[in-house]
């Protein structure tokens, strides 16, 4: 019964979570500490220049061998992946950035930066910079997306709902930066059963939430309505499908 229950909900989140994204739908940047060209990581501080360049313009960016945060890699279809594409000639350099999703899907490229700059320190900084100009053509601004519905989808796959985790990743941003911090939950969602019951205050009706390997992720099954009951800033929400709509409905809960 709870295999077919969690089909049906993996189901119901597919139809609802295919959609094309864009550059603007991702906050977060991992740029590789070497690229394809590089014979060093950060050679002629290329990848720094990249980190410091999508820093400035709002993205929380990463180059793959700084210390990350602890949590940053849980899930990774949350972040866009930097990569050079060279198209070199004998007497020039000429490099441009693609910006990739998690399924190499293209969502950005910059244009072609070109120096016939002899000295090659040179030459790939004259080209990073000239191509980083274009980045504007882009029009970034974060969209404020997240990802609930993905990271639940990705879980489903597995059918794993019975795993259940008492940690949650805190996200905890200052002007100093973004870190992530391991926080045990609270006594009454940590038992070892696959399920928590909470009352809804709104109508004080009683749900069964099934636990699923994301915290403040969970299955419901509520009127014969199967769906998905998940956080956003703090407030709780059940989201299903009626007749092919998505309904949305706030809940007030508490745990």
């Amino acid at each position: 019964m709870k295999k077919y229950f969690s089909i049906l909900v993996f189901a119901l989140i597919s139809s609802l979570t295919y959609s094309q994204s864009t550059l603007n739908d991702y906050e977060m940047a991992i740029i590789p500490s070497k690229f394809e060209f590089q014979n060093v990581e950060n050679q002629y501080r290329i990848n720094s220049t990249i980190k410091a360049f999508l820093k400035q313009k709002g993205f929380e960016a990463y180059v793959s061998s700084d210390v990350l945060p602890e949590g940053f890699l849980d899930y990774n279809c949350n972040k866009v992946f930097v990569n050079i594409i060279e198209e070199n000639t004998m007497f020039s350099t000429k490099i441009k950035i693609e910006f990739k999703d998690c399924k190499q899907v293209v969502l950005f490229t910059t244009d072609l930066g070109e120096s016939r700059e002899k000295e090659l320190a040179k030459a790939y900084n004259q080209a990073l910079l000239l191509t980083l100009k274009s980045f504007d053509k882009a029009k970034y601004k974060f969209s404020g997306k997240t990802y609930y519905d993905d990271e639940a989808q990705e879980k489903l796959k597995s059918h794993d709902v019975e795993n259940v985790s008492t940690e949650i990743t805190k996200v905890i941003k200052s002007e100093t930066g973004v870190t992530y911090e391991k926080v045990t939950k609270a006594n009454k969602s940590t038992t070892n059963e696959p399920f928590v019951k909470v009352i809804n205050q709104a109508n004080q009706q009683e749900l069964v939430l099934y636990k699923t390997t994301r915290n403040a992720i969970y299955l419901c099954n509520q009127n014969g309505k199967n769906g998905v009951v998940f956080a956003k800033s703090e407030v709780w929400f059940f989201e299903y499908l009626d007749n092919g709509k998505l309904v949305s409905e706030k809940l007030d809960i508490k745990f």
